[in-house]
Formats: C-alpha cells, sequence, structure tokens
C-alpha cells in the first residue's frame, strides 16, 4: 500500500533553536569563544542619545560576519538566508515567529546615514 504524507500543521511545537544547532557547528564555535561586547563600547560615540533606536551594533556585527564567512555579498540577499538558517537565526537571537527576523536592508545610502555601519564593516 502506497503512503500518502499528510502536510497539516500541528497546532502546538516543542522546539528549541539551542537544540537544532550541533555543537561543533561554527556559529556555535564563534559563539563560544568570542564576546561580541566590544562592538558597543566601540561605537557608543557614533550614537545619538536621542532619536528613534538603531539596529543593535552588534545584531549587526552578528549579520554581516554571517555573510563574509558564507559568501553572500548581497545584504538583501543575506536576510533572505537568515529567515530560512536556523543556525543563523540561533547565532543573531531571532526566533522562529516570522516577525522576528531582523528588518535590515542595508543599502548604499543608509549606510551613510546610519551611525556605526561602516565601523561594523571595518571590524569585520
Amino acid at each position: 500500500m502506497m503512503g500518502q504524507h499528510d502536510r497539516s500543521e500541528a497546532l502546538f511545537y516543542y522546539f528549541r533553536l539551542e537544540d537544532q544547532v550541533p555543537e561543533a557547528h561554527l556559529l556555535r564555535l564563534i559563539e563560544k569563544h568570542i564576546s561580541f561586547a566590544f562592538v558597543r563600547e566601540k561605537l557608543k560615540d557614533s550614537y545619538s542619545e536621542t532619536g528613534r533606536p538603531s539596529i543593535d551594533p552588534e545584531l549587526l556585527l552578528r549579520i554581516l560576519l554571517i555573510g563574509y564567512l558564507y559568501g553572500i555579498t548581497s545584504e538583501r540577499k543575506l536576510v533572505e538566508e537568515l529567515r530560512m538558517h536556523l543556525a543563523w537565526r540561533w547565532f543573531t537571537g531571532a526566533g522562529l515567529r516570522s516577525g522576528d527576523s531582523p528588518p535590515l536592508y542595508i543599502s548604499q545610502e543608509s549606510a551613510r546615514t546610519i551611525p556605526g555601519v561602516e565601523a561594523v564593516r571595518a571590524t569585520v
């Protein structure tokens, strides 16, 4: 008898990104051995105390590092890929809900207007 896969989704899942990233994964090793706390200290003079909150510079560094490590040169493509790769979502702290993806698209124009973008890129 031929089986048929049912594509219906369960109402509730028990799922943790932490459990899905292998211990030997490159991003887990980076997370274990490198602290990204230096980013805020290094860039604090580039940000104002007033105005709208910016993209977290540590998150920006993590995203750009993923792009560098995996050879993704388009930031639009990088954000697209971040939605699909569980290890990348874990590394950046994004959850599983669709709204948890970082709202990031850094064009040449925004790179000139967002403080610290070039400094973060220089760090990578």
